[in-house]
């Protein structure tokens, strides 16, 4: 068997086994799998289980078809955490803080349910960077010229099936409205921690990432109430933030070697 055809052969395998794990994990996101007294708690452990599992497995399967590589922890530690403050810093400000302060927001659960939302969070986290950064991002990279271009070609594919891919939460009744601004700034992220992935050579900078933004985003919206997440003073500190580590991000990404694609 020649090279192109075991190229091809793996290749296949890697697509079969993303669309069969994201069809598990859909699946058994939607079956309470436990019977807590809080149906929120419920909730919550039904829904990490399945992604860390799915997570776990895929990392496995990935390993034994040669990409181990892909998911080791990579890299200088202090380096790279030290990159990701500015993706730390929009995951914070992506908490209602001045709603929070002003009484607008808080929290009415016990606890306890802030130390499980932290684990969905992870979760999420976990399971989505491994199947849209470590293996679909890569699979691209594979393809694609080995140039810079190649290289933003392959983030922006990889992102923008990663925003569409929130579409799904469509039949948890969410607004078409807020749907579609969920695909916008999932892409948005998306592209940042592709970024850092391909930096950093390390899958777990982006899954602190992805997770903190999660966590930050959504618990209060999750474990308690929200009323106008979004005055005058956050919609501008927002859009700087936003700006700032978009060109922080595009700078970073000038500074990504090519040639180091083939440790991943």
């Amino acid at each position: 068997m020649n090279k192109d055809k075991r190229n091809n052969n793996k290749d296949f395998k890697i697509i079969l086994l993303f669309f069969i794990s994201m069809i598990i994990i859909l699946v058994l996101s939607y079956i309470d799998l436990f019977s807590f007294s809080n149906q929120l708690v419920n909730e919550m452990v039904s829904n990490s289980i399945p992604r860390i599992l799915g997570g776990i497995v895929f990392i496995v399967l990935m390993s034994i078809i040669g990409y181990k590589k892909s998911f080791t922890f990579n890299g200088p530690v202090l380096k790279s955490f030290l990159l990701i403050i500015p993706g730390l810093i929009v995951a914070v400000n992506n908490f209602p803080i001045i709603a929070y302060f002003d009484g607008r927001a808080g929290i009415t659960e016990p606890v306890y349910t802030i130390h499980i939302f932290v684990i969905e969070c992870f979760s999420t986290g976990f399971f989505e960077e491994i199947v849209f950064r470590g293996i679909l991002l890569l699979l691209l990279i594979q393809k694609l010229p080995k140039t810079k271009n190649g290289m933003y070609l392959a983030i922006f594919i990889s992102s923008t099936i990663f925003g569409l891919f929130h579409l799904v939460n469509i039949f948890e009744g969410i607004g078409f409205t807020d749907i579609l601004l969920q695909v916008g700034y999932s892409f948005l992220m998306g592209l940042m921690w592709a970024v850092v992935y391909l930096k950093t050579k390390n899958i777990w900078m982006s899954i602190i990432l992805h997770s903190a933004y999660n966590f930050f985003g959504l618990v209060l919206f999750r474990l308690g109430y929200v009323d106008g997440r979004f005055d005058n003073i956050t919609i501008v500190i927002t859009v700087i933030l936003a700006i700032l580590v978009s060109i922080y991000m595009f700078y970073v990404s000038l500074k990504i070697n090519v040639n180091d694609f083939e440790k991943l």
